[in-house]
């Protein structure tokens, strides 16, 4: 006879998704839930604080520290994954700024086989999200967990970047995030509640946890997912450093992320066959779709020194100026402690005829060649681009058969020349906003790439001598309808009962800007199609 179940769902992974499913499954008293995390909990003050989010980058504390395989077209670097390794996940690490993506985004998953999940279907999910703290305004949520606002005052170099856009050509943008295709130049907004980063565990999970069949562990790190007679029906983990079993009696939901995820079905024998073979691994269920599909953003930057304009370079050179700073947040939740990783977002076309933007440029008002090495010792700020929707694709693979060894990852980065293409668009649109007046009389001198590095092939040399992930990997256990589908569209792993996905893991395609806000939505519906189920 097996063991009596621990909980009627478990969760693994108490990320962004993991966080609502296990506070949206709770509301149900009937339905006993546990949620399994591998870090601690969130309690750290610099998780709380927008500005946090750059120390605990460089700290790596809660970071999972991956790193990809040396990529071939970025001068074959190894590049630094993080991804965030507490409760709350990366939405209790990442940058705070919140986009919904453009509609044409989630047309296109329900074009890619994913019924159900075109804009019309889920911007009634996405308002039921979101408590805008801007103007009222139908299309935006005023009752959701995660508050929602611009910054209350941009920096001056911020407000300069906007009307430079402005002045090449770029349209204002009113709001990101009200059903409109992504397109000009705004203040960002980002998911902050009276200055503090308003995160799916402080919002949905803490007020959960209250509730009498909501158990959370924290330190648990799932090893297999236990399949019995095709049914998925516990999870084995480690927990102080000892073997623990955790069993479901209706539905075990994987929330893990776009590396674990796929890490934690193939460790179980969840993926692709000959693969899983090769180390040894009792095949399961072949399900070759497995950590493939992978889809991340690349950005590179241009650097600016600028004149003395209010950087966060500026203030952290003075005693005053951060004591100033320290006493604008206390008194008025404003300042850059209250900003996310940057205060303006612009999207563009680089392409004649483009139905839609290509680029995302997003201002940062300050400057350094890389985070762990602090800031510049001069007034600064840079800003970030990319390409929105990239074609280039990878995959997250076992190495081993060990759980502690972490996965490959093989991002591809720039491995379709569409990539390329775009990306140098977007350099060459950053210079025309640079070199328009509101921004131009700020600037100095241009740091990266430089005044010297003119041609596309010069460009393209320092994009693969310095471009870098903005921390958004997905699409490793893609829902469709296609082979290398991995589950349905209302995310149950296919061959396997019992077993749903709902992280980034599951998104066919990747929005066309951050992705956080599309993660809070897959985990709402995940826990509407589980209750619909019971």
């Amino acid at each position: 006879m097996s063991a009596s179940p621990d909980a009627d769902i478990i969760i693994v992974g108490g990320g962004s998704a993991g966080c609502i499913l296990a506070a949206r499954l709770s509301e149900d008293p009937g339905c006993r839930v546990l949620l399994l995390e591998a870090g601690p909990p969130d309690r750290d003050i610099w998780i709380s604080l927008p500005a946090g989010y750059a120390k605990l980058y460089g700290s790596g504390k809660y970071d999972w520290r991956y790193e990809t395989e040396a990529e071939p077209n970025l001068n074959d670097r190894r590049i630094h994954w993080p991804r965030g390794k507490v409760l709350g996940g990366s939405g209790s690490v990442n940058g705070l700024v919140y986009l919904r993506g453009s509609p044409h985004d989630f047309d296109r998953w329900a074009q890619a086989g994913a019924g159900g999940w075109s804009y019309q279907d889920v911007e009634p999910v996405f308002r039921r999200i979101e408590h805008w703290d801007g103007a009222p305004d139908p299309a935006r949520g005023a009752a959701g967990a995660i508050h929602v606002r611009e910054p209350r005052k941009l920096a001056p170099a911020a407000s300069a970047f906007v009307e430079a856009c402005v002045a090449a050509g770029l349209p204002r943008n009113r709001d990101w995030n009200d059903g409109t295709p992504i397109d000009g130049a705004g203040p960002v907004q980002l998911n902050v509640n009276g200055g503090r980063r308003s995160s799916t565990a402080k919002e949905y999970l803490r007020p959960a946890m209250a509730r009498g069949n909501l158990r959370v562990e924290t330190g648990v790190l799932a090893t297999r997912i236990v399949v019995e007679n095709g049914r998925a029906v516990a999870i084995e983990a480690r927990q102080n450093g000892q073997p623990v079993t955790f069993r479901a009696a209706r539905e075990i939901v994987c929330s893990a992320g776009a590396i674990e995820t796929p890490k934690l079905l193939m460790l179980s024998g969840i993926g692709d066959g000959a693969a899983l073979q090769a180390l040894g691994i009792p095949i399961i269920h072949h399900s070759p779709g497995v950590g493939r599909n992978l889809q991340d953003h690349l950005i590179a930057k241009f650097i600016y020194r600028s004149k003395p304009c209010g950087t966060l370079n500026e203030i952290m050179q003075s005693p005053l100026r951060q004591a100033k700073m320290g006493l604008d947040y206390l008194l008025t939740r404003t300042g850059p402690l209250s900003i996310g990783a940057g205060e303006a977002n612009a999207f563009a076309r680089v392409t004649p005829g483009a139905e839609e933007a290509e680029i995302q440029f997003l201002f940062v008002n300050f400057s350094t060649f890389a985070y762990e090495k602090g800031l510049h010792g001069f007034p600064g700020f840079m800003f970030n681009y990319g390409v929105c929707r990239p074609d280039s694709r990878g995959e997250v693979f076992l190495k081993s058969p060990d759980v502690a060894d972490k996965p490959g990852i093989r991002a591809n980065y720039l491995d379709h020349p569409n990539d390329i293409r775009i990306m140098l668009g977007a350099a060459r649109l950053a210079r025309r906003v640079a070199a328009q007046v509101p921004l131009a009389a700020l600037i100095e001198e241009e740091l990266r790439p430089g005044p010297d590095v003119t041609t596309d092939d010069a460009i393209l040399e320092n994009i693969r001598a310095t471009a870098g992930t903005v921390f958004h990997p997905c699409g490793t256990a893609k829902m469709g309808s296609d082979p290398m589908a991995v589950l349905d569209p209302q995310l149950r792993l296919r061959g396997v009962d019992g077993l749903r996905v709902a992280d980034a893991s599951a998104f066919p395609l990747i929005p066309s800007p951050n992705i956080q806000p599309a993660v809070m939505l897959v985990a709402e519906r995940a826990a509407g199609f589980i209750k619909a189920a019971a």
